[in-house]
């Protein structure tokens, strides 16, 4: 819960050196999230979930981002995404921001920023193993 990980190695929405915490409204996307970052060989049956409850007033809600061009959901558009996403951490103006998950447009995925000052305002739900039928690695 620290965000060290995309700190380390970046991510779709943040540049190296920020810190930033990836969630997915649902489970399902989190695993789709999952499968087209890892290589299927490599990956262990044994991951695990943390659902949290974060306030709805904590959450900025990103209504389009059609203005990066090309277009958001593509790999050319990293480095926009990235700049766009470490900007917001830096604002510290919101928790949390609800973007569309480019794995799946109708989804949407939940940035938390570890440093805001109501981090602690994270509820956690629940820890558990992510239990899913091994034939979706086919």
């Amino acid at each position: 819960m620290s965000g060290e990980g995309a700190r380390l190695y970046g991510g779709r929405w943040n540049m190296v050196g920020d810190a930033m915490l990836y969630f997915a409204q649902n489970l399902s996307l989190s695993l789709l999230e999952i499968i087209v970052h890892v290589d299927y060989a490599e990956l262990p049956l044994e991951y695990s979930f943390i659902e949290v409850e974060i306030p709805d007033s904590s959450i900025k809600e990103i209504q389009s981002i059609d203005f990066i061009k090309p277009k958001w959901s593509t790999e050319e558009a990293v480095n926009q995404l990235q700049m766009f996403g470490s900007k917001w951490l830096k604002k510290s103006e919101a928790l949390a921001m609800k973007v569309p998950s480019a794995v799946l447009h109708q989804e949407h995925n939940i940035l938390i920023n570890p440093s805001h000052k109501d981090f602690g305002k994270l509820k956690i739900i629940r820890k558990d193993k992510m239990d899913f039928d091994p034939r979706l690695l086919r």
